[in-house]
């Protein structure tokens, strides 16, 4: 089995991996190469891109598929080429995926969210010409995305995003799925316990808020998403030196 550097993150992370949210999206501009960069300075474990696609094929680093250009007008990423998205807005908010995964590489580990399920095998293609492997695991709302992912690449790890009751832990071992991805009032202790007696981890998103982390942090969490890494990573020391106390 692959050693890889997300899973390795969430198994050996005290007490929890912390994962920069579309890079570091409270500190710089969301999904951009500077988020990463302020990711990459915070110490978080992991962080977390958006997948979209040009119409010529170049996968890039967005949320929505419809952004504002640097003079107001707006542009669909998924209809225009990538030249037109360049002419959009510069290199470094919009980023080529494959810029994400060569400033990433040894340096911090990559959740890829797969927004539309098209876009898998050329996202799986990617990861794999750039030997990106080690450090990527692919994240989805859409498990028919994640299916065709394990099928090109049965060693790259994926993980199952959700944000309503009851959960897809169980769904989540039905695709071979690692991780399980729950919005944060659904990482109860209960479902966190389910998930690791299957052999899962669990990322609770998107947190900003100090008691949820202490509350995340009771239930046992593997990882925890936030806008600002910098505070979680100052606020984690806190929670570690509490840690050395719990019974």
């Amino acid at each position: 089995m692959l050693d890889n550097e997300v899973l390795s993150a969430l198994k050996r992370a005290d007490p929890f991996a912390v994962i920069g949210h579309r890079g570091a999206k409270g500190q710089a501009p969301e999904n951009s190469l500077d988020a990463l960069y302020e990711a990459i300075r915070s110490s978080a474990d992991i962080a977390e891109f958006d997948v979209q696609t040009t119409r010529d094929g170049v996968l890039v680093a967005s949320h929505d598929p419809i952004v504002t250009c640097n003079d107001g007008k707006r542009v669909n990423i998924r209809s225009a080429n990538y030249r037109e998205v360049l002419e959009c807005a510069e290199e470094s908010r919009i980023p080529r995926i494959e810029d994400v995964l060569s400033e990433a590489r040894g340096r911090i580990g990559l959740f890829l969210e797969i927004k539309d399920p098209s876009d898998a095998a050329a996202l799986v293609k990617l990861v794999r010409e750039h030997h990106a492997l080690i450090y990527v695991a692919i994240i989805s709302f859409h498990e028919d995305a994640l299916r065709t992912v394990k099928m090109l690449e049965p060693q790259l790890p994926t993980g199952i995003i959700y944000f309503k009751p009851p959960g897809k832990i169980v769904d989540c071992k039905k695709i071979s799925c690692s991780i399980v991805l729950p919005r944060y009032p659904l990482a109860t202790a209960r479902a966190v316990s389910l998930a690791h007696r299957l052999g899962l981890y669990v990322v609770a998103w998107t947190v900003n808020s100090e008691s949820t982390v202490w509350r995340l942090w009771e239930n046992r969490v593997d990882g925890i998403a936030t806008d600002y890494p910098a505070w979680l990573v100052a606020l984690r020391e806190k929670v570690k030196e509490r840690g050395r106390n719990r019974v």
